[in-house]
């Protein structure tokens, strides 16, 4: 009887379909890409609002000895980015040629397992992410929720 439990405790465990994380419709981040082969360096923050369909970028840009700051406001509802150099103090106006794309993972995801990023063996040292597919018939896209 106990065995005929635990196979069913099991099965219903086993049978269960992830569901991703929906992500904060407002949030900021920090933001650092390095690649010491150009000699090239971007740090700044970030700014999401889905609310308003907008991003800022504030970033510092560093090429070899050269180093530059800009303040990138896009404004999807109205298909324009501002970008503002700090160095040479001066605002470019561009629209915005690529649509709105929400931050997250689509409705139409389907999970492909679980994996750690870093360790699970010393707590505190990795994060267990959920890795999420989506295919069609132009692209596909990995989306990883951090759970």
């Amino acid at each position: 009887m106990f065995a005929v439990i635990l196979l069913c405790l099991v099965g219903i465990a086993a049978a269960q379909q992830p569901v991703p994380c929906t992500t904060p419709p407002q949030w900021e981040a920090r933001i650092f890409e390095l690649n010491e082969e150009e000699r090239f360096m971007v740090r700044g923050r970030f700014t999401y609002d889905s609310v308003y369909h907008r991003h800022r970028t504030v970033e510092e840009v560093d090429i070899g000895r050269d180093d530059d700051f800009y303040d990138i406001i896009r404004l999807w509802d109205s298909n324009i980015e501002y970008a503002y150099n700090f160095r040479a103090r001066n605002c470019t106006r561009r629209p915005i040629t690529r649509p709105w794309r929400d931050f997250g993972i689509q409705s139409n995801a389907t999970s492909v397992g679980e994996a750690y990023v870093g360790t699970s063996a010393v707590p505190s040292a990795g994060i267990l992410a959920t890795l999420w597919y989506v295919f069609s018939f132009y692209c596909y896209t990995i989306s990883i929720s951090i759970s």
